[in-house]
């Protein structure tokens, strides 16, 4: 391409350039001197008053486990922001408070028997041996140490004491017979244990084998008559089972462990079984206890 038609396309390139320049130049100059278009503000709308919502308290009655009514209930207050009453121990708060009536013991003859209506039979002389106050000190001493436990376990509701034994013991008393002046303890208290023992002489029949019952108690005496006892038969007929099974090729040798010790007992348990009659431990008792020199000295 010849020189002059390079110049010639240099020139026309820079004549548009500084047109360019130019134009916007003077484009700017008319807007800075226009005049500017007023903007109208729009009024902010005020917020409407809202109420916030009632948070009211809900009753619950349950019962746990252990026995205790539950009586739960949400109390709410205005604080102050929510990182303020997050930081204060104060703000969000659940308060146990355990309600327990401490039970009055049994004092007289009429008391008692409304627990145990025979006891007045079974026992005629007791009204007589009953002074005019006969609650023992240790009744007190009883219940004191079930409000310390209740204290100490408060914040375990699953180590609570039950309702069924916080008022298992109806009334500890104090008695002296009046022509020998011998002193006794009486306990008047619901076991909540199987009744455990045994005698062939005088029920020859069961009364069948609750959960942890034991035929056998630690008073007996030897047997009266050939009457086999109750349990005799069941107990044989467990031994004849685990020496069954222990003679077994089969048998692991932790498990013959296990049945060497079991057949132990029942081997022993047989034995006793067939020599002795036990004493009976029924749920219900009314307990006499012979005291000793350091227990009269108390009482009296």
């Amino acid at each position: 391409m010849p020189l002059r038609t390079w110049r010639r396309l240099v020139l026309v390139i820079s004549g548009a350039l500084f047109a360019a320049i130019v134009y916007r130049w003077i484009s700017l100059e008319r807007l800075q001197r226009a005049a500017p278009a007023e903007i109208l503000a729009t009024p902010t709308p005020e917020p409407t008053p809202t109420r916030p919502p009632v948070i009211s308290g809900k009753l619950d009655t349950a019962k746990l486990f252990n026995g205790i009514t539950l009586h739960s209930t949400v109390e709410t207050i205005p604080g102050a922001d929510a990182t303020t009453e997050r930081m204060q121990p104060d703000s969000y708060v659940l308060d146990l408070k355990l309600q327990a009536r401490v039970p009055s013991p049994n004092k007289t003859i009429e008391e008692l028997a409304k627990v145990s209506p025979s006891l007045p039979k079974l026992l005629p002389g007791l009204a007589s041996m009953l002074s005019a106050d006969p609650v023992s000190p240790l009744y007190a001493q009883l219940y004191d140490t079930k409000v310390r436990v209740l204290r100490e376990n408060l914040g375990r509701l699953d180590l609570l004491l039950s309702r069924h034994n916080f008022f298992d013991c109806q009334t500890v008393l104090q008695m002296q017979h009046p022509q020998t002046h011998r002193k006794a303890l009486l306990f008047q208290a619901d076991m909540d244990v199987d009744a455990d023992g045994s005698d062939g002489d005088r029920m020859p029949v069961g009364a069948g084998a609750p959960t942890n019952f034991k035929p056998s108690t630690s008073y007996r005496w030897q047997k009266k008559t050939a009457a086999p006892n109750p349990y005799l038969a069941g107990t044989e007929a467990a031994l004849k089972h685990a020496e069954d099974e222990y003679a077994l090729g089969t048998t692991a040798p932790v498990r013959k462990r296990e049945l060497r010790n079991a057949i132990a007992l029942l081997r022993a348990e047989v034995d006793t079984l067939k020599k002795y009659s036990f004493l009976f431990t029924p749920p219900w008792s009314a307990m006499s206890v012979q005291t000793t020199k350091s227990e009269k000295r108390r009482c009296a």
